[in-house]
């Protein structure tokens, strides 16, 4: 009898080597807000397990966190958008999704999200919200016509921007539309079911 291998990896070695890639990169810049590998690794789970097929991320910066989502996404045979201001950090973050094959299923909207968010069409399945902290509750109001039954939105920064944050998690773990919870791992999450 022969001892069973490692499980398969959901991700393909290409993505998993731009995911270090995009690592390395990240560690020499100051600007790079990116949530840290063991979120990365959550987020990507939680979209296999609930086989999302659309989401949104308010925050592309270089991309990491995108490249977690779209892969999941490319299992599901769904398609990530990504917004974030900045057209410098776009243009890195969208050679990341080419290098790991995953450009056809991002789409990434430059702009104040706010105005993105506005103009979307269709529903979203996951939504990551991980932008400016003052602005979360204004996102998730305009993103919560979109949401189907059971979607999730997740905030990033819980933990390392709780003062920030405070005024948006009482408003969310008091919102009739939505179960809340927190997530103790990377910086903090906080997940909120559309019920």
């Amino acid at each position: 009898m022969t001892a069973a291998g490692p499980p398969a990896d959901p991700m393909n070695e290409k993505t998993a080597g731009i995911i270090r890639r995009v690592e390395e990169f990240i560690s020499r810049k100051d600007d790079a807000l990116a949530i840290p590998r063991d979120a990365g690794e959550f987020i990507h789970a939680l979209l296999l397990a609930t086989r999302a097929k659309r989401a949104l991320e308010i925050g592309t910066s270089y991309g990491y966190s995108g490249l977690w989502i779209a892969s999941a996404l490319r299992r599901n045979g769904g398609i990530l958008v990504t917004i974030d201001m900045e057209r410098r950090k776009h243009d890195v973050a969208a050679k990341y999704f080419a290098d790991a094959e995953l450009a056809d299923c991002v789409r990434l909207e430059t702009g104040i999200a706010l105005e993105v968010i506005e103009r979307l069409e269709g529903h979203f399945d996951f939504v990551l919200v991980d932008a400016d902290k003052e602005n979360c509750i204004r996102y998730v109001e305009a993103i919560e016509g979109k949401l189907s039954s059971r979607s999730i939105v997740l905030t990033d920064n819980t933990l390392t921007h709780a003062e920030q944050l405070a005024d948006y998690l009482d408003w969310i773990r008091n919102h009739n539309a939505f179960k809340s919870a927190s997530i103790p791992i990377g910086n903090g999450m906080e997940m909120s079911v559309k019920v």
